[in-house]
């Protein structure tokens, strides 16, 4: 009786434990979202209000676009970088921390373009931008210059999602133990409710800056962010079948960091996957990437060794040389 009573008197202290763990991250997690940072500011109008944040103030302009569902403040090392010579903006799409908008449709392309559009207006910026990109983010970036093609200099894409979604989203189902983007944001949902980011961060294996990780941290312990990016993954196929209608992509630079094969696979590895399904898809992200190499008569590209899937945060260094080439380079053609 003294061991069952013992066993029974663990298990009620632990899970009184755990529910009182979540009660306090969620408390936690929604008073942070009542007082949105001083390092940020809002662009407010025509029903949408969105968070962006701006370092420089001369120079080129370049415009950050992170992957659907990423915390803005994964940039803000790069961005406080490039601000001392350029004027560089990141920014959250409706639906994230302190964005919104009362539109319904907010996640179509020419949305996001106009996104853009508004930010730039309010920091009265009319020349042309580069634009920086990630992931997911390559295909708004990809679709503004298609759309404004007098209005990019430059794209910089890291580690881009293949613009042939549809057959990248019916490999990954067709690999073993390979969950796709909508998959792996339910299952984050499910993790973030828990509070569970709070003792481990969501990048495993990176190391994320000190001055920003607990932004980053209550992004992702945000379950409402989830259902944005559930939201805008579902809108995705459907829009790049609109995007494909545009004109033609303009004969601008377009430079592509690729992630290390080697490490990606490892990223993968981590997160749950075999090696075997983990190279597999490396493979299929390899062949189906080389289309991206086509997108201008201007586009070169790079592997980044030893950066995994989060090259913005495993190897920031780089990305920031690489931002600075680009402006550069345009600099001395003129």
């Amino acid at each position: 009786m003294g061991i069952i009573f013992c066993v029974a008197a663990f298990i009620v202290l632990a899970t009184a434990s755990a529910c009182a763990f979540i009660f306090i991250s969620r408390s936690i997690n929604h008073k942070w979202f009542d007082s949105p940072p001083s390092e940020g500011k809002f662009a407010d109008s025509n029903g949408k209000k969105l968070f962006y944040r701006v370092k420089g103030q001369g120079g080129a302009v370049v415009v950050v676009l992170g992957a659907i569902g990423g915390s803005q403040a994964e940039w803000w090392y790069i961005q406080n970088e490039i601000g001392q010579k350029c004027r560089i903006i990141t920014f959250d799409r409706p639906g994230f921390d302190w964005s919104k908008s009362e539109e319904i449709d907010v996640k179509s392309f020419d949305a996001v373009s106009e996104e853009i559009k508004l930010i730039l207006k309010f920091e009265k910026v009319r020349k042309p931008v580069y634009l920086v990109a990630y992931g997911t983010g390559a295909f708004y970036a990809r679709h503004y210059a298609m759309s404004n093609p007098d209005k990019v200099l430059g794209i910089l894409l890291v580690n881009p999602m293949p613009f042939r979604y549809a057959e990248w989203k019916e490999a990954v189902k067709n690999i073993d133990e390979c969950p796709d983007l909508t998959e792996t944001a339910k299952k984050r949902k499910k993790l973030a409710s828990t509070g569970i980011y709070r003792l481990m961060p969501p990048f495993r294996g990176y190391k994320l800056d000190k001055r920003y990780k607990r932004h980053i941290i209550e992004h992702y312990s945000r379950t409402a962010n989830y259902d944005a990016m559930i939201n805008e993954l579902e809108q995705i196929e459907l829009a790049l079948n609109e995007s494909a209608a545009c004109s033609s992509f303009p004969e601008i630079p377009v430079r592509i960091l690729f992630p290390s094969s080697e490490s990606l696979i490892r990223n993968w590895v981590r997160s749950g996957i075999s090696e075997y399904s983990a190279r597999q898809l490396q493979r299929v992200y390899e062949d189906l990437s080389k289309d991206l190499l086509k997108i201008s008569p201007c586009t070169s590209s790079t592997e980044v060794m030893g950066s995994g899937e989060y090259i913005h945060l495993s190897k920031p260094e780089i990305v920031v040389q690489e931002i600075r080439e680009m402006v550069s380079a345009k600099k001395r053609k003129k």
